[in-house]
């Protein structure tokens, strides 16, 4: 009776083309980013959260349907604050009260992805996460681009510091051509001020406001009332 052995057959020459694809065009999938210093924030991030140590890696997308965070770490994170034995926090059903939990690690981890994530991608990103005994998936979303470039870059302006150029009216009337006529150097057009002239921004009267001259022949206008609707958030000054 013979050994074990390995049977050698003849390699058939192959006549027909194989098959090929190019790799494929567009924009880069969600795990062609660099997501290794999001992982290792994120993991700092649930561990302060948890208080036991939590250690997040790459996941892989879930179903349709499927919770953003899995059922056990908001339960995890329910027994914990609720001084209960870890342990048993996978026997816990979540109920409305593990919804809040696991609201309050989506925070948590769109906080890390605010400050920290590829900046090309706008995919998301599915992380396995776990403590303990207790692993569940999540969900993370890509940022939106305001929160994630443009709020770092905007400065924070006062809406009550903003300049606005503002025109006060001294007086107006209508007149025929032919009173200012002869139009000369120096001619004096006589006007008729009022106690209260109209504050006016752009082509919309928005209150009333009182001219004072000053001893250098300047004119100091002060305002003295202002219209509601002009200011109000559905007006248009």
């Amino acid at each position: 009776m013979s050994g074990p052995g390995i049977l050698s057959e003849a390699m058939v020459d192959r006549h027909e083309p194989l098959p090929w694809l190019p790799p494929p065009q567009g924009p880069a999938r969600a795990d062609d980013g660099d997501f290794g210093p999001f992982m290792i924030a994120a993991a700092r991030a649930l561990t302060r959260l948890f208080g036991a140590e939590v250690h997040v890696l790459p996941g892989r997308a879930q179903p349709p349907g499927a919770p953003r965070i899995a059922e056990p770490l908001a339960a995890l994170l329910m027994t914990l604050r609720m001084g209960g034995d870890p342990a048993r926090a996978g026997t816990i059903a979540p109920g409305s009260a593990g919804v809040r939990y696991a609201a309050i690690i989506a925070a948590a981890l769109d906080e890390v992805a605010q400050r920290i994530w590829p900046p090309d991608d706008r995919g998301g990103f599915d992380i396995d996460i776990a403590c303990g005994a207790i692993a569940g998936h999540a969900h993370v979303p890509a940022p939106p681009p305001l929160l994630a470039e443009a709020a770092a870059t905007l400065p924070r302006v006062r809406l009550d510091g903003l300049p606005l150029r503002v025109r006060v009216e001294l007086a107006s009337a209508e007149t025929l051509v032919a009173a200012l006529l002869p139009l000369r150097a120096g001619l004096v057009v006589p006007i008729d001020p009022v106690p209260e002239m109209p504050l006016v921004i752009g082509e919309q009267r928005i209150g009333r406001a009182t001219v004072l001259p000053l001893p250098d022949g300047r004119q100091q206008a002060t305002i003295v009332a202002l219209s509601a609707a002009a200011i109000a958030p559905g007006g248009r000054a």
